[in-house]
């Protein structure tokens, strides 16, 4: 399929595999036959085919949310990394710059750029802690919540654009299964 890596595909592999007749792994970790009984129940290894549609599926779920976010970029002139950089920093107030860069997984120098692109943008203001003067607290301001606020109205869009496709009785269902899906910890 045009566009997707191998990787991509391996992580819409089932993460349970068999190496052979007596080796069965979950996530890596080897299993004894008595957990492996303790899989989730009824649970059937799927077919290629499926799992081509599935990773095709995605691939079109994740353009439309990469569109959703690139309109709230081109708004606020912000890259993908400042879009989420705002979304941590509204969803933790007064947390500091490592703690964004660990969330985010990239270096504090790196976090250290967004967080100056930030507030010259006036998005986020950097405070000092009372408690602890050594440490700078960042905290969200009214435009870098606008702009939050403006991503997350593209998003939602983009959710509900997927779901008006559905009928009732399938987007219940719809939901039911990616909650499911979510929960199991893909």
């Amino acid at each position: 399929m045009a566009g997707l890596g191998r990787r991509f595909r391996q992580l819409c592999a089932p993460s349970v595999h068999r190496i052979n007749s007596r080796n069965t792994y979950f996530w890596g970790i080897r299993l004894t036959s008595s957990e492996q009984k303790c899989l989730i129940p009824g649970m059937t290894e799927p077919t290629p085919d499926q799992i081509e549609k599935l990773a095709t599926a995605f691939e079109r779920f994740t353009r439309r949310f990469k569109v959703a976010e690139a309109a709230a970029v081109m708004q606020n002139s912000l890259n993908a990394l400042d879009i989420q950089a705002l979304l941590f920093i509204d969803e933790h107030p007064e947390c500091n710059l490592g703690d964004v860069a660990r969330h985010l997984q990239v270096a504090l120098t790196t976090m250290s750029s967004s967080a100056d692109r930030l507030v010259r943008r006036g998005m986020i203001d950097r405070q000092r802690p009372e408690a602890n003067r050594r440490s700078v607290a960042l905290t969200i301001t009214i435009n870098g919540q606008q702009a939050v606020a403006g991503y997350l109205d593209g998003y939602r869009a983009s959710c509900k654009a997927m779901l008006q496709a559905l009928d009732p009785v399938d987007q219940t269902e719809f939901l039911r299964l990616t909650q499911r899906i979510e929960k199991y910890g893909v």
